[in-house]
C-alpha cells in the first residue's frame, strides 16, 4: 500500500532509555543501518541515549525533554533490546507523517507468543492505511510527532538537570481502573484522552532480545483484534 510522505522534509530523534546501562548488540546493528540509511537519504536525524536510571518513567520523560527542547519533529522512541530492519523503520516515520503517534508491535519475551495491545474496542478492522487504532501498546518502537505532545497535558516537575525549565511528566507510573499500569501504557492513556489515538501497523516485523531472539510476528496473530 503506498502512502504518500516526504520525509525528507522531517528532523527525527532518536531515543533510547538505556536504564540496563548497555544495549543489545543487535539494537546497535539497527541503529548503524538505519543511521546509515537516513544518511543516504539526507534525512535529517540526531539520536539520544541515556544510560542508567532507576526509574524508566523519569528517563522517558528526560528524553521527551530534551526533544522539546530542540529543534527536531518527530521523536522515534526505541527501547535497548528491540532489533529492526530499515522497512520497518521507514514504515514507521511514512506513517507518522500522517499519524501524530504510531507503533509497531514487538513480541513478549514469552512462550508461547504474546504480543500487548490495548485494542480500542469500538474501532474494528483497519483503516485506509492498513492501520490498526489502538489505545496503546509497549514503548520500544513508536513515533510521536511534536504537536502531539503539544496537545497532551501534562504535570511539571523539578530535575535538578534542567535546573532552569521544569519537566513534564508525560510518562507516569501509576493506578488505573484499579490496578497498576505502566509509564507507556499511562502516556498512551493521557494521549487517548486528549482525542489521539496510537495507530498500530501489523506490517511492521520486530526481534525482541532476552536470553533469545523473540522473533514472532505481530501479523500473524493480530486477527483476534478484529
Amino acid at each position: 500500500m503506498e502512502i504518500a510522505a516526504d520525509i525528507s522534509g522531517h528532523d527525527y530523534l532518536i531515543t533510547v532509555p538505556c536504564y540496563e546501562g548497555s544495549l543489545k548488540t543487535n539494537t546497535c546493528l539497527s541503529l548503524l543501518n538505519t543511521t546509515a540509511r537516513l544518511t543516504e537519504r539526507n534525512i535529517k536525524h540526531s539520536f539520544l541515549v541515556i544510560r542508567g536510571g532507576a526509574l524508566i518513567h523519569n528517563v522517558r520523560n528526560e528524553l521527551t525533554h530534551q526533544f522539546l527542547l530542540g529543534k527536531w519533529d518527530t521523536m522515534i522512541c526505541i527501547d535497548a533490546d528491540i532489533e529492526w530492519e530499515w522497512e520497518a523503520f521507514e514504515r514507521l516515520i511514512v506513517h507518522s507523517h500522517k499519524y501524530p503517534i504510531v507503533a509497531g508491535v514487538y513480541p513478549a519475551r514469552h512462550d508461547p507468543p504474546r504480543f500487548f495491545m490495548n485494542h480500542k474496542d469500538e474501532v474494528a478492522g483497519f483503516n485506509e492505511d492498513g492501520l490498526i487504532t489502538s489505545k496503546g501498546t509497549g514503548m520500544g518502537f513508536v513515533a510521536i510527532t511534536r504537536k502531539a505532545f503539544e496537545q497532551i497535558p501534562a504535570p511539571t516537575y523539578h530535575n535538578p538537570h534542567y535546573p532552569e525549565v521544569p519537566m513534564k511528566a508525560y510518562f507516569q507510573c501509576g493506578l488505573a481502573d484499579n490496578r497498576a499500569i505502566g509509564e507507556d501504557m499511562w502516556f498512551f492513556a493521557e494521549a487517548d484522552k486528549a482525542g489521539i489515538p496510537t495507530m498500530i501497523d501489523p506490517g511492521i516485523d520486530l526481534i525482541h532480545h532476552g536470553h533469545k531472539a523473540y522473533d514472532y510476528k505481530f501479523r500473524d496473530s493480530f486477527t483476534e483484534f478484529n
